[in-house]
Formats: structure tokens, sequence, C-alpha cells
């Protein structure tokens, strides 16, 4: 397990350091794009803009950098897990779908085989942090460079390695999870469609 946490967490790297100048390169070149390539373009990485998507913690981090660690810090132990485990599949996805669709019940079960909580009112809105976060440029890759989702969720999967968790029942408990994920975006989208 530990060496799937490391191999994301190259992954992540790469996909932030690599292709930034070459991107526009590419969709010039493209005069034809697939339905599916007009979507990865809308999402590329954003670099310091906020965007009325973002959530609070999003829009006052990615003004300044420098304060993830000390907002962060207000987070308890199952906020900070749920953050991480957002931006490092958000990262995942970016770059390798497949393998990030494949890790969503791993990770969310790991989520509650470590901190005995799931998602709910408290923990949703640090996982929706999280995926904000993934989406600018300069905000990942600070985040990246503090190495503070790498220690949290090496740390999560050296728990799991300890108590003998197996990789099915994970996925099993993080099915649950991902349902009640799923359920916080409709809410979300429903109330900012009142708006």
């Amino acid at each position: 397990m530990k060496k799937i946490l490391v191999i994301l967490g190259c992954v992540m790297f790469i996909f932030s350091a690599c292709g930034k100048d070459d991107d526009s390169a590419k969709t010039e070149q493209t005069s034809v794009k697939q339905p599916a390539q007009t979507e990865v373009a809308k999402d590329k990485k954003i670099k310091d803009k906020v965007i009325d998507s973002d959530d609070d913690f999003t829009k006052m981090i990615v003004k300044n950098p420098q304060l993830f660690n000390q907002e962060f810090a207000k987070f308890t132990e199952p906020q900070k897990y749920y953050f991480c485990a957002s931006f490092a599949m958000y990262g995942l996805w970016r770059v390798k779908p497949i393998t990030a669709s494949a890790m969503v019940n791993y990770f969310m079960g790991l989520g509650v085989a470590k901190h005995n909580v799931g998602i709910n009112d408290e923990t949703f809105p640090a996982f929706r942090s999280g995926r904000n976060s993934c989406r600018h440029e300069a905000l990942s890759d600070y985040i990246i460079k503090q190495k503070v989702c790498e220690v949290i969720l090496n740390d999560a999967a050296d728990f799991a390695n300890k108590k003998n968790y197996k990789v099915g029942d994970l996925d099993k408990r993080g099915k649950i999870e991902a349902e009640r994920v799923l359920q916080y975006i409709k809410k979300e989208k429903l109330v900012n469609k009142a708006d």
C-alpha cells in the first residue's frame, strides 16, 4: 500500500512540473478536439486566480499559499486526512483517471479505518477544499513541496498495514463514503442552482 502512495506522490509531482508550456503548443497544433480533450482543456490547472467554485478555504489560501500550513493546522485529524485524500485523488485523476477511479474507495475506506469518521458535515468541506486546492497550480505545487499530504497518507497506509487491513475490506468501507461524497456534491449543486 505504501508503494501505491509513493507512486501517487511521484505522479502528482511529475504532473505539476511537466507539460505546463507544452499544453498550449499542443492545443494550437490540434485543429479538431475530441469531447474528452475539450473537457480536460477546461480543467487545466488554474494559476493564481480565485474562481467561483472555490470554497472559502481555497479562496483565502490561493492568494497566499504560505498561509496553507497555518490554516491547515486548524483542521481536525479526519479533516486533514480527507483534504489530503481528495487532493491526491483529484491530482491522480487529472493524470490517470482509470487509476484514480480504482483508488477512490481505497482512500475513503482508509480514512474510516484510521479515524473512525467518514464523510459528514464536518469532513466534506475539507474534502472539497482538497479537490479545489489541486486545481490551482501555485497552491498545489506548494502543498506537494511541503509534503504535508504525503506524510498524512503514508501514516494512514502504515496504520492499515499494522492493523492488517486488506485492500478489499478498505474498498468495501470506502464505497459507502464515496456514495456520501456524491450525495454531498448533488446537494451542493442544488443549493448553488437555488442561489
